[in-house]
């Protein structure tokens, strides 16, 4: 049984981008996230397949490490 996963920021940035909506389906390693850190773009990938449950950062936002950018729900 697969249960809501949160996915956490790795390390503070600056959130430039949101690539999914709330509903949306994700598969595994699709980009869903792009945090900017020390100069440097890093693409945040889906740790599942699932459908995005609640997203709960804007783009343009400062992001603390460990900050919850969305949660992953599974597919019914």
């Amino acid at each position: 049984l697969i249960s809501i996963v949160k996915v956490n920021a790795p390390m503070p940035g600056l959130l430039k981008a949101i690539n999914v909506t709330i509903g949306q389906t994700v598969k595994k390693g699709e980009v869903i996230f792009v945090l900017e850190a020390m100069k440097m773009e890093n693409a945040l990938k889906s740790p599942m397949n699932g459908i995005i449950k609640e997203i709960h950062a804007e783009a343009g936002s400062a992001i603390e490490k460990g900050f919850v950018l969305c949660t992953i729900g599974p597919i019914e």
